[in-house]
């Protein structure tokens, strides 16, 4: 009897297994299929069932996590890889998926932990030390961008993302002649590569080469027609030489495309000072600075544009943020002592 009893147990634990089985199997090609019709949300819905009806279901938490990540829940997405490697700690796919979420929600440091624990099962990987180049450029910890970056080359020579990283890390060091050699060794090798051809604009204006960084501009532009960042460098360069219905429009539509771009009111600040408009400027640059203080001469800028309403107060404030600099001394000197 005793024997028939732990049969029957047997037989309805197989058969509960099976089911199981079943059911998150099946929920799992159902949020595959809604995937494939675009359907997100059906999607998540059928991979969230999946994980019900088995907690340690792994693909059910990967293909949620990209899902979400497509819908730009980057937080969500990363608590799904957080779900995976609590099951699975060593999971090298989710551990480099979330670094690369990590860098995307600017948690750097994290990103860095998750890239070293794949240093001696990726120490081959000529992406992990790629992805490690581009935590330290956000870091600004620019030769640790450029060891990763070559030792990725050094696995794979011809990188024309890793080349042309290297010349932005260059140029942010204010390198223009080592920025241009690696700009133009990865656009020798991929043509299509925009961001290549935008950095190389911003080389051409902090050399005060504007007609040579419209041009450049121009080639971002006809990789990426829409591309708000190169738009709004244009409109710049349009600025500097005096055609302010070109920058006026370039700006304007960078504006609509990304409203989050310190940069751009920056920009519309300083069309508005061109045209004397100087309430409407002060509060564009204003927002500029309070967005981003590390734009280039804003500060500067903003001071001059308030001793353009002869308020000294504000002025020498804002100068007195500044490291003492010749291109500042007589500004000082004039209005502040």
């Amino acid at each position: 009897m005793k024997n028939l009893f732990f049969i029957c147990m047997v037989a309805a634990f197989l058969s509960c297994t099976s089911k199981t089985e079943h059911a998150k199997l099946t929920f799992l090609l159902k949020g595959n299929e809604a995937l494939e019709k675009e359907d997100l949300d059906k999607a998540i819905f059928y991979y969230n069932e999946a994980i019900l009806a088995d907690s340690t279901y792994v693909d059910a938490y990967l293909n949620n996590a990209l899902v979400l990540q497509t819908k730009g829940e980057l937080y969500n997405a990363i608590e799904m890889y957080d779900a995976v490697l609590s099951i699975n700690p060593t999971h090298e796919g989710a551990i480099y998926k979330r670094a690369n979420l990590y860098l995307d929600v600017d948690q750097y440091y994290r990103a860095i932990d998750d890239l070293d624990a794949l240093s001696n099962a990726w120490q081959d990987s000529s992406q992990l030390y790629f992805t490690k180049g581009l935590v330290y450029t956000k870091l600004k910890k620019h030769k640790n961008a450029i060891k990763e970056f070559k030792h990725s080359l050094s696995l794979e020579a011809n990188q024309p993302q890793a080349l042309i990283n290297i010349g932005n890390v260059f140029y942010y060091k204010e390198e223009f002649d080592s920025a241009a050699i690696y700009l133009n060794r990865g656009l020798a090798l991929d043509n299509t590569e925009a961001n290549g051809f935008n950095t190389l604009g911003l080389i051409s204006t902090k050399e005060e080469e504007y007609n040579e960084a419209i041009n450049w501009f121009n080639k971002a532009l006809a990789v990426e027609a829409k591309n708000a960042w190169y738009m709004n460098n244009k409109g710049y360069a349009y600025l500097k030489i005096g055609k302010l219905d070109s920058a006026e429009h370039l700006v304007n539509t960078s504006l609509k495309a990304d409203p989050y771009n310190a940069w751009v009111y920056r920009n519309k600040g300083l069309l508005e000072l061109q045209k004397d408009n100087l309430p409407k400027a002060i509060k564009l640059l204003e927002k500029a600075y309070k967005m981003d203080k590390t734009i280039d001469n804003l500060a500067i800028d903003l001071a001059k544009a308030y001793l353009r309403i002869n308020d000294k107060t504000k002025a020498c404030k804002m100068l007195a943020t500044l490291e003492p600099a010749q291109s500042i001394s007589h500004l000082i000197d004039t209005n502040c002592k």
